[in-house]
């Protein structure tokens, strides 16, 4: 049984949520994420993004990302 559970606890994937805020800001959270040893992160969009922001942001993240569409 606890060989099985260290199997599983291997092949997980943490996944950190970035909430919305300024690049600097959701830039900060990505390295706070990695630091507390996230493996990716979350990165929302809405109708209302800016799309160089998020290129930027896309360019300068620091782990793997999914994008998720939230609308406001």
């Amino acid at each position: 049984m606890s060989t099985m559970f260290f199997m599983l606890k291997r092949n997980l994937l943490v996944c950190a949520p970035i909430e919305y805020g300024t690049l600097d800001q959701m830039v900060a959270s990505m390295n706070e994420a990695k630091a507390e040893r996230a493996n990716l992160v979350e990165l929302p969009i809405s109708f209302s993004s800016n799309i160089s922001q998020l290129e930027k942001l896309i360019k300068q993240r620091t782990l793997p990302a999914i994008l998720s569409f939230r609308p406001l």
